[in-house]
């Protein structure tokens, strides 16, 4: 049987990546296509030399080449993902969250479509989105006035050409149904729980970046994930130390916000054993945006520490209150320190217990999802 896979944009390395090469794992012989790729990104991961030859061809690529930003490369990925030949491959596999689900083929080749979301830009983020693209006022009322509507009936009928269609958790399968009027399949990502529950032994740490127990965020740096919020919270609770990792282009504006405040430091972008001594040694994690599943507080988890998020969407799956860490709860974020207070408390008073949170996390273990992507295949 012969596999491709397809993934919009290898750019990043964030939770939809991580689907992506724990799929190449599973199918090492299948052949991987993107609309965009950044080599520079995320070379150590996928190698320019494992992506599909056409892929450098499209005009998606040719503007992100001359731009390096995926947002101006959106008017051409419909075009982009409709050029690529699949015709000689009896299943693709699509990760998709942008455009990868409105891939064209022939009759005999089956589509298995793992929605992270529906394009997030085009439905629920929309107005955010809008605001936040910096050009002229007409710029803004062509893309999301005539340009956006025929992209959202773009996107309806590229949802009706696939075969099969997978959702990342119930969040994403109740908007699966509610843009495109499909029912879809739960298959939660992978999650590597044994790497954050290992222990690591003869292991130094690079960095001391505070001398007491401290929370994390990590996440990527932008103006969506509402870190803001927990900023500015911290900044309120001088006592609890936070520690943010990761890297964004909204990096600047959340060091400008907490710039006196001495108990919220920042970290670059951690991997491996650097990332779970991190993990491992923090207080938990503070989730404060909005997530159809949320592939970090399962992570999290596994290394026995809480979650403390909103109670909103896919986080509400998997964090079990009280248990395995607890929520805020008003969509304003009013509640949130409020709110923080009594979970820290709880937590020093280790309410959340290492095992729970473990138990927890397996569920969504790596190998629960190559079962079901291989018996999605067959």
């Amino acid at each position: 049987m012969k596999i491709a896979i397809l993934h919009e944009m290898l750019i990043k390395k964030w939770g939809a990546e991580k689907v992506v090469s724990e799929l190449i794992n599973i199918f090492p012989k299948a052949d991987l296509f993107t609309l965009i790729y950044d080599e520079k990104k995320v070379w150590n991961i996928f190698p320019k030399n494992t992506i599909a030859p056409e892929c450098f061809k499209l005009l998606s690529q040719k503007v992100y080449n001359i731009t390096k930003r995926q947002r101006l490369c959106l008017p051409f990925m419909a075009r982009s993902v409709e050029a690529l030949d699949f015709s000689s491959y009896d299943r693709v596999i699509v990760s998709s969250s942008w455009f990868a689900h409105g891939l064209k083929t022939v009759k005999d080749t089956k589509t298995i479509i793992y929605y992270h979301a529906p394009a997030r830009y085009m439905w629920d983020w929309a107005h955010e989105y809008r605001r936040d693209i910096n050009m002229l006022r007409w710029i803004r009322w062509f893309l999301y006035g005539r340009f956006m509507k025929n992209l959202r009936i773009w996107d309806y009928n590229a949802s009706t050409r696939n075969d099969t269609l997978l959702a990342n958790s119930a969040t994403t399968q109740k908007r699966i149904y509610k843009y495109f009027r499909r029912e879809s399949d739960i298959v939660f990502p992978p999650i590597e729980t044994q790497r954050f529950s290992q222990t690591l032994s003869n292991y130094s740490p690079k960095e001391i970046f505070f001398s007491k127990p401290y929370y994390i965020i990590l996440s990527a740096l932008t103006e969506f994930k509402k870190i803001d919020i927990a900023v500015e919270a911290f900044a309120k609770i001088p006592e609890v130390n936070l520690l943010i990792i990761w890297e964004g282009e909204y990096r600047k504006t959340l060091e400008e916000l907490s710039w006196n405040a001495a108990n919220i430091r920042f970290s670059w972008a951690q991997y491996w054993d650097d990332l779970v001594h991190l993990v491992q040694n923090s207080l938990g994690l503070i989730f404060p945006g909005e997530e159809d599943f949320g592939i970090v507080p399962i992570e999290i988890m596994a290394a026995g520490k809480p979650v403390f998020a909103l109670n909103k969407w896919g986080l509400t799956e998997t964090v079990i209150a009280w248990k395995t860490g607890d929520f805020f709860h008003n969509e304003d974020w009013s509640d949130f320190i409020q709110e923080f207070q009594v979970f820290h408390k709880n937590n020093t008073k280790n309410q959340y217990s290492p095992k729970d949170c473990y138990t927890q996390a397996v569920k969504y273990d790596t190998w629960i999802f190559k079962k079901k992507i291989q018996k999605h295949i067959k």
